[in-house]
């Protein structure tokens, strides 16, 4: 059975897993012809985290309890507004869907040791504003926006231990 068959099916998935949640960073982070790659390509866009996060953990039996659970948002929920409004997620929505997303773990018996939280990476603004040129658009992020949802992650109650 694939993996979405199961997902959708609501069979528990029961092999040793390391679930990864985030934006093309994540996505583009799997050599091709991996696991992560073919995962990436069933999933990428196709799923909110926040949705099928209790699909693919449920309290119980320890075998279909994660090995680790990666979040890793960020790089493009801060894009400006203004510039990338299909991307921005308002900071005060971006830190409520991750307190959720922790949240919701914890009451799964999910251990903390488990759960990795990743801040969206410093910005290179000149490489990225030669890339937004190219594209034809504006710059459309900067990094001291990135640096406030960096901070999201470190600074927000119900998202640390």
């Amino acid at each position: 059975m694939a993996l979405c068959e199961a997902v959708a099916s609501r069979s528990p998935l029961l092999w040793p897993r390391v679930l990864l949640f985030g934006d093309p960073i994540t996505q583009f982070s799997f050599q091709q012809g991996g696991w992560g790659a073919s995962l990436a390509d069933m999933l990428v866009r196709k799923c909110d985290a926040k949705i099928i996060l209790p699909r693919l953990i449920r309290k119980g039996s320890g075998l279909d309890s994660p090995v680790a659970v990666t979040i890793f948002f960020g790089a493009n929920d801060s894009a400006l507004k203004d510039e990338n409004p299909k991307q921005h997620v308002p900071l005060e929505e971006f830190v409520a869907n991750l307190r959720s997303m922790v949240r919701y773990l914890r009451s799964m018996d999910v251990p903390e040791g488990r759960l990795i939280l990743i801040t969206p990476p410093p910005l290179c603004e000149a490489a990225w504003a030669q890339e937004c040129l190219q594209q034809g658009c504006k710059l459309n992020r900067l990094n001291s926006v990135v640096g406030e949802y960096a901070r999201a992650f470190t600074s927000s109650p119900g998202l640390r231990g």
